[in-house]
């Protein structure tokens, strides 16, 4: 009986696996066609491109971008250094530390050479006393000063820094804002300090670092009433200015001067004092 069922269950079966070992076995996955060569790149007039020639001179974009690509260039709203000539009117006061007044007015030629801005300036310097002055004229002493006269600076300026602003308001301009120290020299010359000189010890005087007796006298008639004249001629000068630019030229250059060690090489009765200055201008 046993036999007889297995039997059935062989013949039943044959068919089956007799289809599966006659199925047809996949086709393999066809390969792709090479494609044919692509034409060589011409030229407009027809002459072909030799890539190899460019090989060596290209660079994998993981190389490029791990180099300095380029550099930001920093912002002007006005070149000063490009300006050919700046001319302003200055005007000063002098601090000198006594109990005389003195101010300044002149003008001033300004000019960029090889990253600094050299200046040349000529001014009148007008003095006057005070109460205090006054009062010391009726004592014995007297107090170091110099009369009115003529004073000439040449100073360079350094650029320390430099930028463009951000106006709050609409209606103001932006402007190139300038920080600048500058170091230079002053000389001085009094009206009638010459008088009743001879030519040839003139010229020697003019220039001379410090003043005579005799061009102290001369100066007698026009000195203030307590004033002791002080007869330094040059002085060297060290300070800061903020200058502000505008885009049509036009800038506005506040300073502050004052006097270096240098003093003590050269003794002043003023020593140590300061000069306020405001320099109103145009640059072409």
């Amino acid at each position: 009986m046993i036999r007889e069922v297995a039997l059935a269950c062989v013949l039943v079966a044959a068919p089956v696996f007799a289809g599966v070992s006659d199925a047809p076995e996949p086709a393999a996955p066809a390969q792709p066609e090479a494609p044919a060569d692509a034409p060589p790149e011409t030229t407009a007039s027809g002459d072909v491109i030799d890539e190899t020639t460019l090989q060596s001179h290209r660079t994998p974009f993981e190389v490029l971008s791990e180099r300095m690509i380029g550099q930001t260039s920093r912002a002007v709203r006005y070149d000063w250094r490009r300006s050919t000539v700046q001319v302003a009117v200055s005007g000063s006061m002098l601090l000198e530390l006594n109990n005389f007044n003195s101010a300044r007015i002149g003008g001033v030629l300004r000019a960029p050479v090889s990253g600094l801005l050299v200046e040349v300036g000529l001014h009148y310097v007008g003095v006057w006393g005070s109460d205090a002055s006054t009062k010391l004229s009726l004592t014995p002493y007297r107090q170091a000063g110099r009369p009115r006269r003529f004073e000439l600076d040449l100073l360079a300026g350094y650029a320390l820094g430099e930028g463009v602003t951000t106006p709050r308001w609409s209606f103001i301009p932006a402007t190139e804002l300038v920080f600048m120290v500058h170091l230079g020299v002053r000389a001085r010359w009094y009206e009638q300090e010459l008088d009743d000189t001879k030519w040839d010890a003139a010229l020697g005087n003019f220039f001379s670092p410090r003043l005579s007796d005799h061009q102290v006298q001369n100066m007698e008639s026009y000195r203030v009433p307590g004033m002791e004249i002080d007869r330094t001629r040059y002085d060297l000068l060290m300070g800061f200015s903020f200058s502000v630019y505008f885009q049509n030229g036009a800038f506005i250059s506040p300073r502050i001067m004052s006097t270096t060690p240098f003093v003590l090489l050269n003794p002043s009765g003023l020593s140590w004092w300061w000069d306020l200055t405001l320099q109103l201008g145009w640059s072409f």
